[in-house]
């Protein structure tokens, strides 16, 4: 309710304005409004940045595009549509709100610049207006949402950070406990989308407080030491399966037991310590002091990489080559036709393209935005026949419209909802006529409903054709990245580990939700911890190198790097098997390591210890 009350305040505020400075079209500053509206303040206030640098650019590429090749229409329609498709491209490639920016440049381009091929001398004026209508509509909602009972990010962020660490904590338990290992599993996959959705609202803690850039850094070691956890808590339960499996104590050599029970002492020690170092870090994120490094221990005071999200180019190209070919398809549609309605249709369908193009299964969204746009022209026609015309002041234009946007700000709060209310709230006003005198024109109102309709049922179709991904191929595509950088990180081609292990969960966190329902979902996820663990503990087997005095310990050990590298190269294409010859390379590597005096016996020990346990961890399946 306080959250539909600030939309329509700030939706007061824009329409106001606008009015009073006599822009044409104000019904863009209500559909602005709704749009960058968010529950959280600082989202409101950096979404509409993205917005407004999105629309800027938009509108650049526009005036740049739309005169020059005025007489040339399907050139022109290949030069629009290819800006489109690569401002879709990046905003794939970036799956944080500032891919919001990207979005906007790209429709904002299609809302412009298709009705102005008609009048292309015109454009720079409709553009300038349309920036002036969103600027509007943005610092509107920015100043009620900041200013009126503001909800801050922090406190979410605060929450969400307790709700994480209560739940690693938890698993620790229940790992003590002795729970099931679908349990632990779908609990570690889900904490990758919890630590994604940290960093999305890292992305709006400095546009919320003072104290967003301190909060910010705390996030990112925060991070990286929840990284600590997961790896530890994955390593500890193998270890304690393979301590307490009758078949693994008949197979191991003399020697391994004893070590893998020294290993597990010093993980849980570590577990430990991982789970206090996040309570700390906790504490400090509460304060958020600029000098909080000197408030923590210094393996906490470093610069934290953060989180590293996963980027598919080839299914980032594929959505963009499919909106660049639906969108060219529709311009020689209204080329060949001749339709006077087709800018309007030809716009929505590039707005769609580019709006929904971000997502696996883009149809049900647009059924939803087309049943909320159906239900926005019923509502716009009403209001533009039989309500305007009864209106003399500014006070009952907005005690008329308050009912509609009530509804539509509560329904846009609930996450299911959000798809119809913004067909409903960006439709009903433009049906209206809202505007100076709010008049209908009712065939022009028809006209555009027509128009509106075509466009998103062409656009619908479009994107089933050409946008949708098949969720089966994407999750193909995941497991081949998985295993395939787990090979470049095991033959010592990734530099940066901290990096390298953010990407991996990330990727294991998408993984995830697409193994539901499958049997052997928590055996495959408890396989993925234990292959990314091992291509761990090999890179820090080669880091070993240059310390290692003993000539034999270091022939073994370049021996034992070379064929673990091969061993995960052959795996990229072929199902997991237990590689007799590494085993008997480990086992000659304890052997020689045990007798050695180096300074990183014990160390190199461990690591052996830890990358046997994870070779013989339970096989991933794998599908071809």
């Amino acid at each position: 309710m306080l959250f539909s009350l600030k939309c329509l305040l700030a939706a007061s505020l824009g329409l106001y304005v606008s009015l009073r400075i006599g822009l044409n079209r104000p019904f863009w500053v209500i559909g602005t409004v709704y749009l960058v509206s968010q529950p959280l303040s600082g989202a409101t206030l950096s979404r509409g940045l993205f917005r407004l640098l999105g629309t800027a650019g938009g509108a650049i590429a526009t005036v740049a595009l739309v005169p020059r090749f005025a007489n040339a229409p399907l050139v022109l329609s290949a030069a629009l549509a290819t800006w489109m498709a690569l401002c879709l491209y990046l905003a794939m490639l970036d799956r944080t709100p500032r891919a919001y920016a990207f979005l906007l440049a790209g429709y904002t381009t299609s809302l412009i610049g298709f009705p102005a091929v008609m009048v292309p001398e015109d454009v720079f004026a409709i553009a300038i207006t349309r920036v002036q209508e969103i600027s509007i509509g943005i610092l509107a909602a920015t100043l009620v949402h900041g200013l009126v009972l503001p909800r801050r990010v922090s406190m979410r962020v605060h929450a969400r950070v307790a709700a994480i660490l209560d739940d690693a904590e938890r698993w620790t338990r229940d790992m003590r406990a002795g729970a099931s290992d679908t349990v632990l599993a779908s609990d570690r996959s889900k904490v990758a989308a919890d630590l994604l959705e940290l960093h999305v609202l890292s992305i709006h803690l400095p546009f919320d407080s003072a104290h967003g850039v301190a909060q910010v850094q705390i996030l990112r070691a925060l991070h990286d030491r929840m990284l600590d956890v997961l790896m530890l808590s994955s390593a500890v339960e193998d270890s304690i399966a393979r301590l307490h499996s009758p078949q693994a104590r008949a197979t191991d050599a003399t020697g391994w037991h004893e070590l893998m029970q020294a290993s597990l002492a010093a993980q849980w020690a570590e577990l430990n310590l991982a789970h206090a170092d996040c309570r700390v870090l906790q504490e400090q994120l509460h304060t958020a002091r600029p000098d909080w490094r000197l408030q923590v221990p210094d393996r906490l005071a470093r610069n934290g990489q953060g989180a590293v999200i996963h980027r598919d180019h080839r299914i980032a190209a594929r959505s963009a080559l499919g909106a660049f070919v639906g969108i060219l398809l529709s311009c020689v549609l209204w080329i060949i036709t001749g339709w006077s309605e087709g800018a309007t249709a030809v716009s929505i369908i590039g707005t769609a393209c580019v709006l929904f193009g971000t997502l696996e299964a883009p149809a049900p969204h647009v059924m939803r935005y087309l049943l909320g746009s159906c239900i926005g022209v019923a509502v716009g026609l009403l209001y533009g026949l039989l309500i305007f015309p009864a209106l003399s002041d500014f006070v009952g234009l907005i005690a008329a419209l308050a009912p509609v946007l009530l509804l539509c700000g509560s329904f846009l709060a609930r996450a299911p909802f959000i798809m119809a209310a913004l067909g409903v709230v960006l439709t009903f006003p433009l049906i209206a006529g809202l505007g100076a005198t709010s008049t209908v024109n009712i065939v022009g109102a028809l006209n555009n409903s027509v128009a509106l309709f075509v466009g998103t049922a062409m656009a619908l179709c479009s994107m089933q054709l050409f946008q949708t991904a098949d969720a089966g191929r994407n999750r193909t595509r995941l497991e081949r990245s998985i295993r395939r950088d787990i090979a470049r990180h095991a033959a010592g081609q990734s530099d940066v580990t901290r990096a390298w292990l953010s990407r991996m969960l990330d990727r294991i966190g998408l993984l995830a939700p697409r193994l539901q329902g499958r049997s052997s979902a928590a055996h495959d996820l408890r396989a993925l911890f234990a292959d990314v663990r091992a291509a761990r503990a090999s890179s820090q087997l080669r880091a070993l190198d240059t310390r290692l005095d003993n000539p034999h310990v270091r022939a073994l050990h370049a021996a034992l790097i070379e064929r673990v590298a091969a061993h995960f190269k052959a795996r990229t294409h072929s199902p997991r098997s237990v590689d007799a010859h590494l085993l008997e390379l480990l086992d000659r590597m304890r052997e020689a390591a045990a007798a050695s005096s180096g300074a990183d016996r014990e160390h190199l020990s461990h690591l052996l210890c830890g990358l046997r346990r994870d070779l013989l961890a339970s096989p991933l399946t794998h599908r071809h």
